[in-house]
């Protein structure tokens, strides 16, 4: 395969995975490329069985001490503290976080991470982002901004792998017919109207949280960097990424879609597909991460600049393949300019630019590609440690603690290794 393509199967038609009874190879829609030869299948969830969700919710009271605890953009990390000052202090101490954990699936292969905030700090949620079985698939609901809830690998990933899923029935915000309203007008962009992505949504000159409308998305399938991928505040999550397919619906657009027609990028912040592997050249920005090195129909692109748009009532199946070498992102379905067609793309760790963190031990492939010492505030770090190895876990769903809001369905996710692992 080369480093980049986009496949040719513009012949092709989705067709949702079936379930498989048992390991080797397995159905898969037409068009999606398969495993390399000596993976098989070892899981394969389905999602026909209900979501045993533990009645009691644990709370995070943040710092070393907790579970979810990681660096300077936790929740109370040093980057909100020092830059949002105050203000910012009081807007985390005016409600609590509680969180909910529990594996599912054959030897609990896969971990249900929840969030749910306690506005009134009463002891108990007012709501919090969940997965319910229905039909043979674990819909996603996100009834509130602040509501989370992801789906990811239970224990870290070898170095090789396949994952894939299928995701169908998404319904997280972006234009329609009416515009970025909802057909009743009651809407916009999915959200009530009235949502703020407080605390950690801020500009460095102003700790005023900024509203959640103009963003609204949901993650297809993303590898982390880190040991317990949960949900978190849209900074953090932005720095702990190596690559990702996700969608983000942006008011006043930010992202450009790739047009075939006009063969170059056009802004449209509604409904796009990603295929990003993130920049490891550099630490990035503060606020946002590492750049994006994004695959489109015509190449790899520097920046937000996306492959498609996906299709209301449409499924499509995602897959990211890790080898000795590369990381290897797949999707297949119908989309707005491609029609039904398979999007590939290829791009080896090291290439230039690297991709973020991509090793999971220390001195994979030689010493880290990038050096750099960072500062942030009255803190200095490096950001690629010669000593620090960085664990794979896949995860799926909505991670954002302060936006987001919707419903998608996840039809089944399969986990391919080597046949001697």
């Amino acid at each position: 395969m080369p480093a980049a393509s986009a496949a040719g199967a513009l012949g092709s038609r989705v067709v949702a995975s079936g379930a498989s009874g048992g390991t080797g190879r397995a159905p898969r829609p037409p068009g999606l490329p398969p495993p390399a030869p000596d993976l098989q299948l070892v899981l394969h969830e389905t999602f026909d069985t209900p979501f045993i969700e533990p009645e009691a919710w644990t709370e995070d009271t943040y710092g070393p001490s907790s579970p979810w605890h990681v660096d300077d953009f936790d929740e109370d990390g040093a980057f909100f503290l020092e830059a949002g000052g105050e203000l910012f202090r009081a807007g985390l101490a005016s409600f609590r976080s509680f969180r909910k954990s529990f594996t599912y699936g054959r030897d609990g292969w896969l971990t249900v991470e929840l969030y749910g905030r306690d506005q009134d700090r009463d002891g108990v949620p007012e709501s919090g982002g969940r997965f319910v079985s229905e039909g043979g698939r674990a819909r996603l609901v996100s009834k509130r901004h602040h509501d989370a809830a992801i789906l990811r690998s239970t224990h870290p990933l070898p170095p090789r792998y396949r994952v894939e899923v299928t995701v169908s029935g998404i319904r997280f915000g972006g234009a329609g017919p009416n515009g970025w309203l909802s057909p009743d007008g009651s809407r916009f962009n999915g959200y009530d109207g009235d949502e703020i992505g407080d605390p950690w949504r801020f500009r460095t000159n102003s700790p005023t949280p900024l509203p959640a409308l103009t963003d609204n998305g949901v993650y297809f399938l993303c590898i982390t960097d880190y040991a317990r991928p949960a949900p978190h505040n849209n900074v953090f999550i932005h720095h702990h990424r190596k690559v990702v397919m996700d969608t983000d619906n942006n008011i006043p657009a930010w992202s450009a879609v790739w047009d075939p027609l006009t063969q170059r990028p056009e802004l449209d912040g509604s409904h796009y597909v990603s295929m990003i592997f993130l920049d490891g050249s550099s630490f990035g920005s503060p606020w946002t991460g590492n750049a994006f090195v994004s695959f489109t129909p015509a190449g790899f692109e520097r920046g937000p600049v996306f492959v498609d748009k996906y299709l209301d009532g449409e499924a499509y199946t995602f897959a990211v393949e890790r080898d000795g070498e590369a990381y290897t992102l797949a999707v297949t379905g119908r989309f707005h300019h491609g029609g039904a067609t398979t999007y590939i793309a290829r791009r080896r760790f090291r290439d230039d630019p690297p991709v973020w963190h991509y090793n999971q031990v220390p001195g994979e492939l030689g010493a880290p590609p990038m050096r750099q010492k960072v500062t942030v505030g009255s803190r200095s770090f490096e950001a690629w440690p010669a000593d620090v190895g960085y664990p794979e876990h896949f995860f799926f769903g909505d991670p954002h603690i302060n936006y987001y809001e919707g419903t998608a369905e996840f039809d089944d996710v399969k986990l391919f290794l080597p046949a001697r692992e």
